[in-house]
């Protein structure tokens, strides 16, 4: 019986592929567009950390809003991503920025990001993509832009208050940096020309475990 369940699931998922694959290798050009959201969790962080304790995976991040379009085996995509990182900052010896410039954490960083897929191999529905991005801040956030400072930094247990802020005086107000991408995704068909595209992948600045899902069309 869990044979017969397993060959039900995975029966149209190939048959998808197969489609998509046959689309994919002929002239037939739009294949599709997908809209998503994927969600970053940091995994580096400076040395010497002076933050909050890390507790999860998901402890500091970033959420992706995504629009891919899939011409022919090729994807080109845009991502926009509201983030909440825990950011090294150098300038004049002072290195750490928890959360926020300039005792506000509501003024974090954003990142526009440019992507570009293939789908690498023939008869199968295995799309790589390659991103890269520039951040920059402080930002005002789309996403838990009502939090004060004081609620976020509830239940983090700050050894030293004053590690809340940036400390230093000579520190600049801006920041920004280049970083890159890399990620699978792997759309599957559910309903006429609807589908959804789960995706898997990592940004390399921050460590940043990408994971989240479109609805493609």
């Amino acid at each position: 019986m869990k044979r017969v369940i397993y060959i039900l699931i995975l029966l149209p998922i190939f048959s998808f592929s197969q489609e998509w694959n046959s689309r994919s290798n002929s002239s037939e050009g739009l294949k599709g567009v997908s809209v998503g959201l994927l969600f970053q969790g940091q995994t580096k962080y400076p040395k010497p950390y002076l933050g909050p304790e890390v507790g999860g995976i998901y402890n500091d991040g970033a959420y992706h809003f995504i629009v891919d379009v899939y011409y022919n085996r090729f994807i080109i995509g845009f991502q926009l991503s509201d983030e909440f990182l825990y950011l090294e900052k150098i300038d004049n010896g002072a290195v750490w920025k928890p959360r926020g410039f300039n005792g506000s954490y509501s003024s974090l960083t954003r990142a526009y990001w440019f992507t570009l897929g293939y789908n690498i191999i023939d008869y199968s529905n295995i799309n790589v993509k390659l991103g890269v991005g520039y951040r920059s801040g402080p930002k005002e956030s789309f996403t838990n832009n009502n939090y004060t400072a004081a609620q976020v930094a509830d239940g983090y247990d700050y050894s030293n208050p004053e590690s809340i802020f940036n400390a230093s005086q000579l520190l600049i107000n801006n920041f920004s940096e280049i970083d890159f991408s890399l990620s699978i995704t792997y759309p599957i068909k559910i309903y006429r020309k609807f589908g959804i595209v789960p995706e898997l992948g990592y940004t390399i600045k921050h460590g940043g475990l990408l994971t989240g899902i479109s609805i493609i069309y």
